[in-house]
């Protein structure tokens, strides 16, 4: 098998700035993260789905790629809309973190923006949108409980942040 032939990953190779060697890596979509909290901030909301590199299902914060066309916000509302099935009008505050991080910059280009979500204490949650490939489960869970048992960077690093 061969990297080209993936729909989300993109081998490329450049040259090195200062050494006469090629280096490679890969061109991958930019991404968004969002911890969703319930009013009081003391429960978060957060997604169970079968991840390939750890060959198990992880629990996470609500993430996904930026499609072509969209920014980071729309993608943020987006992303949220199709694995929770929350709408704006669901929302009681909606913070982003200024800065992008790289997720892996020693072999990937992908960037991820980072988001807290405070729902209204009447949310609704609306029935999942999920894309072909997903198959997601919600879980809620109190922010304490949801530290010990994540083992996902950005869902741990986002709860933290923000709790």
């Amino acid at each position: 098998m061969n990297v080209n032939d993936f729909v989300f990953l993109k081998g490329a190779k450049k040259k090195h700035p200062t050494k006469d060697i090629e280096l490679e890596y890969l061109d991958k979509s930019n991404a968004v993260a969002l911890v969703v909290f319930d009013s009081k901030k003391e429960n978060v909301y957060l997604v169970k789905q079968y991840r390939p590199g750890s060959n198990d299902y992880q629990i996470e914060v609500v993430a996904g790629l930026i499609d072509d066309g969209e920014n980071e916000d729309m993608a943020a509302l987006r992303e949220l809309k199709e694995e929770l099935g929350i709408k704006k009008e669901d929302i009681k505050s909606f913070k982003k973190i200024p800065q992008f991080y790289y997720v892996i910059p020693s072999y990937s280009t992908e960037k991820m923006y980072f988001y807290e979500v405070i729902l209204n204490e009447d949310a609704i949650f609306h029935k999942q949108e999920l894309d072909e490939t997903e198959d997601i489960e919600i879980v809620k869970m109190s922010v304490d409980e949801a530290l010990d048992k994540i083992v996902d960077l950005k869902s741990a690093f986002l709860i933290e942040y923000f709790k």
